[in-house]
């Protein structure tokens, strides 16, 4: 014999609260698990103040770095970090740089008209608006900057995209791994900006 129609409606609510109930608690799940990696700093939020990584990321962007990445990898080539600055000569200790990976540890690095070389090879780093050249901010063509150098063991050597308006390797050399806290990873202010960055 059938089981009587009260009985079935009341398994179809019951299974309706319960799928009500866990989408509801999908927000909840999200907010306390981005509380915890931020707690743990792997998700941290930035506001960027100056153009020398334009248009990558402009002033004004506000910004998210992740660490999980670098749990499971060195920065690459091309990946765009955030750095501590301390202990690094004729940097402001105790603040934090956005710039892009150009040099690997133990990589022979050439910059030459623009263009950028390791081991002798050229390489091309793209971002969204295509070739990223490598120019010298026109103040500072006389200052003797690091462009022809082997990157040391443990170290990075990093490049804004505004190359014309970005003191970086070039002026103050490379950057320490363990300075290195994770990878810019999405843009999430001004609304017409919001999007994974490149």
């Amino acid at each position: 014999m059938p089981p009587p129609l009260q009985t079935i409606r009341e398994a179809g609510i019951g299974r309706r609260t319960k799928v009500l109930m866990t989408v509801a608690a999908i927000p909840g799940v999200l907010v306390v698990a981005l509380l915890g990696l931020r707690v743990f700093g792997l998700i941290y939020p930035f506001y960027i103040p100056t153009g020398a990584m334009a248009p990558t990321v402009s002033p004004g962007d506000r910004v998210v770095m992740e660490g999980l990445t670098f749990l499971g990898r060195k920065p690459h080539r091309g990946d765009i970090i955030v750095f501590r600055t301390d202990g690094i000569e004729s940097l402001p200790p105790a603040t934090m740089y956005v710039k892009r990976v150009a040099g690997e540890p133990g990589e022979h690095l050439r910059i030459s008209d623009g263009q950028l070389y390791i081991n002798d090879t050229r390489v091309t780093i793209t971002n969204d608006t295509g070739k990223i050249a490598y120019s010298l901010p026109p103040q500072m063509e006389s200052s003797g900057p690091k462009t022809d150098l082997t990157v040391p063991q443990g170290q990075y050597f990093v490049l804004g995209d505004n190359s014309t308006d970005s003191l970086d390797s070039r002026f103050w050399g490379c950057v320490p791994a363990k300075n290195v806290m994770g990878r810019i990873w999405l843009c999430y202010w001004p609304p017409q900006r919001i999007g994974a960055v490149r």
